[in-house]
């Protein structure tokens, strides 16, 4: 025997069924099979939506006409595509079911309440309505098959609407079945799943009662358990369990074999596996349990069982995460209790009478403190039953009032390689600090199978994310938000969609979620195409707000999300502590935040620190040169600067180049501008101010309190040269000092140097201006648009650290940028 279940998804329409029939039929070809199956799918939600609007006093027929037109039209479509199939006559065969619902509905709007036995009737009569036609296919296919009433064979007692079962009368109703006179009546047996035969005493006549959560899935195990079967089969919509929920974890892994101990750990705590009630019938009689894919049929999927697995393929000490939300944190707590017998005996008996069942329980080992998990939907009635039974002790204050946590989840990692590997504590702890995630409670089991946290309930899922990345070295996520797609912008996502593809193929999976300019923002929490993104942030509709970003940020709460300002704002970089603090990196080329005062320029690094995200500005000073890394290292490992000189300006190194080709001053400069190496106003380059910032940031990473006030700026032009105006008078006015300047450089020339432009710190003090550089000073030969850098620190002397290279355009700035946002992932994540 063979016991296959068949869940909602797989008899979802005509072809679904259809699909899972051909399952059967291949099955049978070698075994005898009992098939359990479920509702069709939504027709449960369905009959609950009936319940619920019935007693609000609408009428049985707003909800009966849509549950029948489901069945009919799966009818009709299997009428014209199966041979054989009757559409009329198994219509008929399901018509009774509805004339039932239909009473019982009548009489749940007529008293406005649906009892217990009702509630019971209707919710199951899903699975009724779905095995005549389930039963019509496999006639039309020819097939032998025999359908067996659940209500008459499964025995239970208990609740009638979660019903325990009776396996020892159970077996003997399927005894004949198993190995008696009605063992070869027929190759398939066909079962409803969810309902039973209940009663609340065994000698009382069995009425229709139903088997609760997971309720068909527990149909088959009863079922495969008393047909002695030699595994279950779990067909439903996914090629197995994952270790973790695929809908949060993209890039979770299948598991190819998983112990029963393991399954049920998962699935207690939220994961979508096999219920522990569903797995004790088949772990009593060493009974495989297998979850496979209906759409999928080709998949292995994944084997549940004892275990130790010759063909398992390991996935790791922890073999799944779960997560299970909506509960609440209970803590009963005060110095009565320390070395009071009896307390813990008291909380728990107390709960146990409110029917309800804990979720988790730890204890502080100061014995001060009791805590333990509930559903949140009773954690007020867990409070009341608490506040009652310490009345006496809570009011004279040897026991602190009750103490409820809500909206909490439970995340637990689970896997029976744990107790041979050390670290795994250590490393799920990292996973949820790096997240800056606050632990609330803590358990573990003896077994040593599990570890379960207790946090925020608004940090599940992300938590789910990052402790899978930490276990699992699965695909690195960044979540880019770009401000910005001018000219550096632009290029940088142009760079980002030609690599993501490369990128993915080292587990980094970068995507681009937000473009926001001054023609509109596009925002999608998946991704957003980049092969046409400027045309789509033309026509997007949406005015770029950075607030509405921010607010996605913390509602959706991204895995590794950076914030990238490629704008000229101003006023941006203003918001960079609101950034941080929704748990944004930021990578910017823009120098605003960092030259802004010296006080704002500690918040963003304490800002950052705090929240454990990076602040990262390494084009600040010289585009795509490794200017604020290198620095950064140095100072860290114990050097000091002791002076610098720089060119760090692009387009001044290539005017000041042209004067020692003789070029006039006027002429480099218009040449420059008509090359747009300068600003569309030239006198934001040549007063100096661009150097000046950057000259600003060097000094402060090197230590120095400064504010840009106190750089001395020495203008490059004649104390009386007039450089007010429009960007056209002043252009025409240029040529006056051209005589200025080629004086000085006839002057230098005989001394065998060069003018440059550029900062120097020394002494303390930083300077911006026109520098004199001879052969042996590293400066002398760049020109052209170069930058370089001179840094003389106690340990580069008296041979300087030099620095240089291209430093400016576009394409050189997004690849500085670009390798900003790689930082925030490692490239070697087993390290």
């Amino acid at each position: 025997m063979l016991t296959l279940k068949f869940g909602g998804t797989s008899m979802g329409s005509a072809r679904r069924m259809l699909d899972s029939v051909e399952i059967m039929l291949g099955r049978a070809k070698t075994d005898r099979i009992s098939v359990i199956v479920s509702a069709v799918a939504g027709v449960s939600n369905a009959l609950q939506a009936a319940i619920d609007g019935c007693v609000s006093g609408s009428l049985p027929a707003n909800f009966i006409d849509g549950i029948r037109k489901t069945h009919g039209e799966i009818c009709a479509q299997l009428h014209a595509s199966v041979e054989g199939f009757d559409a009329a006559s198994t219509m008929a065969k399901i018509e009774p079911n509805f004339i039932e619902l239909e009473k019982l509905l009548s009489g749940v709007a007529t008293f406005g309440e649906c009892p217990e036995s009702i509630y019971c009737r209707i919710m199951g009569m899903g699975e009724l309505c779905c095995v005549p036609i389930i039963n019509a296919i496999l006639i039309a296919k020819k097939q032998n098959v025999l359908v067996l009433d659940s209500r008459k064979f499964i025995f239970t007692t208990g609740s009638q609407i979660e019903s325990d079962p009776d396996y020892t009368r159970t077996s003997e109703a399927l005894g004949p079945y198993r190995d008696g006179a009605e063992c070869s009546q027929a190759q398939i047996l066909l079962f409803p799943g969810f309902v039973c035969g209940w009663s609340a005493h065994a000698d009382d006549e069995p009425k229709m009662g139903l088997l609760g959560r997971n309720g068909s899935d527990f149909s088959a195990a009863i079922i495969g358990a008393c047909l002695a079967s030699k595994k279950v089969e779990f067909w439903t919509d996914v090629d197995g369990i994952y270790t973790a929920d695929p809908r949060v974890v993209s890039d979770a892994i299948l598991v190819d074999d998983m112990t029963y101990e393991e399954a049920m750990e998962l699935s207690f705590f939220g994961s979508k596996v096999l219920h522990p009630k569903t797995l004790a019938p088949l772990v009593a009689r060493g009974i495989e349990a297998w979850s496979l894919n209906s759409h999928n049929p080709k998949a292995r999927g994944t084997r549940i069982g004892r275990g130790p697995f010759e063909s398992e393929k390991k996935v790791g000490p922890v073999c799944g995460i779960s997560c299970l939300k909506k509960t609440a944190l209970v803590s009963v707590s005060g110095g009565g209790m320390k070395g009071k017998t009896g307390i813990a005996s008291r909380i728990f008996a107390a709960v146990s009478r409110a029917g309800i069942s804990m979720l988790l329980i730890t204890q502080s080992s100061s014995e001060y403190t009791i805590s333990f998990c509930v559903r949140q939907s009773q954690s007020v009635e867990v409070k009341d039953v608490l506040e009652s039974e310490f009345a006496f002790e809570i009011r004279d204050g040897l026991i602190n009032p009750i103490s409820v946590i809500e909206n909490c989840a439970i995340v637990s990692i689970v896997g029976d390689g744990m107790k041979q590997n050390r670290g795994v504590a250590g490393k799920f702890f990292n996973a949820l600090s790096s997240r800056s995630i606050n632990i609330l409670a803590i358990a573990q089991g003896s077994s040593e199978r599990s570890i379960s946290t207790v946090i925020a309930g608004e940090y599940g899922d992300i938590a789910v994310k990052t402790t899978h990345r930490f276990f699992f070295n699965t695909t690195q996520p960044i979540e880019v938000f770009a401000f910005g797609a001018g000219t550096i912008g632009g290029a940088l996502l142009d760079q980002i969609y030609k690599q993501q593809k490369i990128l993915k193929e080292q587990n980094i999976d970068i995507k681009v979620c937000c473009i926001a300019t001054m023609r509109g923002m596009l925002l999608d929490g998946n991704g957003l195409d980049l092969s046409d993104w400027r045309n789509a942030v033309s026509v997007s509709g949406k005015k770029t707000n950075l607030d509405e970003v921010l607010k996605f940020v913390k509602e959706n709460k991204p895995l590794n999300p950076i914030f990238v300002d490629c704008t000229a704002s101003y006023d941006l970089p203003e918001r960079y502590l609101d950034v941080l603090n929704a748990g944004m990196n930021v990578a910017t080329p823009n120098k605003r935040a960092n030259s802004m005062s010296m006080q704002y320029y500690r918040e963003l690094r304490e800002t950052a620190n705090k929240n454990h995200v990076r602040f990262l500005y390494e084009t600040n000073v010289g585009a795509g040169l490794p200017i604020i890394d290198t620095l950064q290292n140095l100072f860290k490992s114990g050097d000091s600067l002791v002076g610098f000189n720089g060119i760090m300006s692009g387009s001044l190194s290539y005017i000041f180049g042209k004067l020692d080709e003789g070029k006039k001053f006027s002429e480099a400069v218009k040449q420059a501008k008509e090359m747009r190496f300068t600003e569309p106003d030239p006198r934001d380059d040549l007063k100096g101010t661009d150097v000046a910032r950057k000259a600003l940031i060097i000094a402060r990473e090197a230590g120095m309190e400064i504010e840009l006030s106190d750089i001395k700026m020495n203008s490059i032009f004649p104390e009386n040269f007039n450089i007010e105006g429009t960007v056209d008078e002043f252009m025409a006015r240029l040529p006056e000092v051209d005589s200025y300047f080629a004086e000085k450089m006839a002057l230098l020339k005989k001394q065998n140097k060069v003018l440059r432009m550029g900062a120097s710190i020394k002494n303390g003090k930083v300077s911006v201006g026109m520098l004199e550089a001879g052969p042996e000073n590293p400066l002398f030969a760049v020109k052209g648009g170069e930058n370089a850098f001179v840094f003389e620190t106690a340990r580069y002397t008296p041979i300087p650290l030099t620095i240089r290279g291209y430093g400016a355009g576009a394409d050189v700035t997004a690849a500085g940028v670009f390798g900003d946002v790689l930082r925030t992932v490692s490239f070697n994540p087993e390290v």
